[in-house]
């Protein structure tokens, strides 16, 4: 008989899969089998990660698993407009023919590994019409039938760029459609519990009814809430409600989020913060001050999303000394859980190759994080325009330098870098500033640390104005300002502040000058005197 892996007590290492990209209905021609549907948990076994967040349904409504309440992906569908969604509709379809639910399928293999599995969805849906996405099989019959559940063009500004199908969840019918798909997943399945995600297709109303859609929702919270006690104790398994949301406390309110009477009542189980809205950029440092403060003294867990798009011309996707450095913030702030909330994971294509096991195997530990080597940044914004009307959602790069104004920045670090550095293991610690458009010899520049100016002797200039690589020139065009700092200067445990100031401005260019990416890099040896390569030209590391 195949023993069990026994689970942790709870989440703690989590990755977010919307069950379409890196899974079955994508990648697999038909025919499939049960093993094709179970491999996106057996990816999983024995890799750090402990928890799979698995989305079950569309943005329209229709679902990926044997739904009985919510139509299949492409029940509705005569003529496909698109090949990848079309395979994936007959993958499902076929599945369910030869007898086999594609969820259930999945909650067994996680039984296998030992893992925690929840159901989920976007709590909203998007509207649309019939002639234009008829032929996509993501949107139900209900979406089509029901145009006057779209929210529609609003005045207020900060709707502009915001989804105008999106539905309203100030109707009951909205509401109602999108309770019995969380009933069944609670009830008819052994999920651990619902992952509802609120940081997409939002607000769940206009943005001039936010005030009246808060006691809505959290009534609607309540009585899924209801739900999961009364399946708890028919199926005796605990069933967790975890929540997505923005980490900011500024964005609930603009959102319509009750988050302090959710946790307060026991309405849900685990807060999972976000660095603005879904497909946000990369932030190692994401405050989760508001989600620990009001989860102290409940059983809510505090769970830290890492979003992994970079978007930069050197890298897409966030480098495992970034992964690092985010789990090692969300400890050091009393996290519960961390983990990967992009939709799907793919920093170096998929299947996964080796780097990204050895990159998850440390991210439940704080103790295995505190050496290694970690890349800091101020999040800065990447192709993808975040949303500017949530707070917190703008990322605060890249921004404008003017003569004699500084610019203020914060950089949060985990590291214990004086005791480190004490027992001989620092290697290096490298402050870097990113500025576009700037010549370093015309131009005067003053950066500080902790209220220290740096001083020029430790200044190595990168030159980017015009560099040619393999992907073409170098973009944007400017100077990287790199300072290795002794340990004098090595930044503090926490939140570090960083000053840039143009002090002297070449007058013969209009361009704006732009603080592009600010980051920090630490590394550390295994012992004082233990080089990476003995032999290498740069014994320090």
């Amino acid at each position: 008989m195949t023993q069990v892996p026994m689970r942790s007590d709870r989440p703690r290492v989590f990755l977010i899969d919307d069950g379409r990209h890196a899974s079955y209905l994508y990648q697999f021609e038909p025919p499939v089998t049960p093993e094709d549907v179970a491999f996106s948990v057996d990816q999983l076994a024995n890799s750090g990660v402990d928890t799979l967040l698995l989305s079950v349904a569309l943005e329209g409504g229709a679902a990926t698993y044997d739904s009985r309440v919510a139509p299949k992906w492409g029940d509705n569908v005569d003529m496909w407009t698109h090949s990848v969604w079309y395979r994936a509709a007959r993958n499902l379809r076929q599945m369910i023919a030869d007898g086999h639910d594609p969820l259930q399928l999945v909650i067994e293999r996680c039984r296998e590994h030992g893992l925690w599995f929840f159901a989920g969805s976007w709590v909203n849906f998007e509207g649309g019409d019939r002639e234009t996405a008829g032929g996509l099989g993501r949107k139900t019959d209900f979406v089509y039938e029901h145009p006057q559940f779209q929210v529609g063009e609003e005045e207020d500004p900060r709707a502009a760029g915001v989804n105008p199908c999106r539905f309203s969840f100030l109707h009951e019918a909205v509401r109602e459609q999108r309770f019995v798909l969380f009933e069944e997943l609670l009830t008819r399945y052994e999920t651990d519990g619902l992952d509802l995600d609120l940081a997409d297709h939002v607000p769940l109303s206009r943005f001039d009814e936010v005030d009246a859609l808060a006691p809505v929702l959290t009534d609607w919270l309540r009585r899924l809430r209801r739900t999961a006690d009364e399946a708890q104790k028919t199926q005796g398994r605990q069933k967790r409600l975890l929540v997505r949301i923005p980490a900011d406390p500024a964005a609930w309110a603009t959102l319509g989020y009750d988050v302090a009477t959710w946790v307060g009542e026991g309405i849900v189980d685990g807060l999972i913060c976000l660095p603005g809205l879904m497909h946000a950029s990369v932030d190692t440092g994401v405050d989760l001050t508001a989600a620990v403060n009001i989860a102290a003294g409940t059983d809510c867990l505090v769970m830290s999303g890492f979003a992994q798009t970079l978007a930069r011309q050197t890298a897409q996707q966030a480098t495992p000394p970034m992964v690092w450095a985010a789990a090692a913030n969300a400890h050091s702030q009393g996290a519960d859980a961390f983990g990967l909330a992009d939709a799907c994971t793919f920093p170096d294509g998929w299947p996964w190759p080796a780097v990204q096991y050895d990159t998850w195997r440390l991210l439940g530990s704080p103790d295995l994080l505190a050496t290694v080597d970690k890349h800091y940044r101020v999040q800065s914004r990447g192709v993808r325009i975040p949303p500017t009307w949530l707070p917190g959602g703008d990322p605060p790069l890249p921004q404008a330098m003017e003569v004699g104004q500084p610019l203020v920045l914060e950089l949060r670090i985990a590291d214990d870098l004086a005791r480190w550095q004490q027992d001989g293991r620092v290697a290096s610690v490298r402050l870097t500033v990113r500025i576009s458009a700037i010549e370093a010899s015309l131009n005067a520049v003053e950066i500080s640390l902790n209220d220290r100016v740096l001083p020029e002797e430790l200044l190595a200039l990168n030159d980017l104005n015009y560099r040619l690589t393999a992907n073409g020139a170098v973009s944007p065009y400017g100077y990287v300002y790199e300072f290795d700092l002794p340990p004098e200067y090595h930044p503090r445990r926490g939140i570090n502040t960083v000053v840039i100031l143009l002090r002297q401005r070449d007058p013969n260019i209009s361009l704006a000058f732009e603080v592009y990416d600010v980051d920090c890099h630490i590394r550390y040896r295994r012992h004082r005197n233990f080089r990476r390569g003995p032999l290498a030209q740069d014994s320090s590391l």
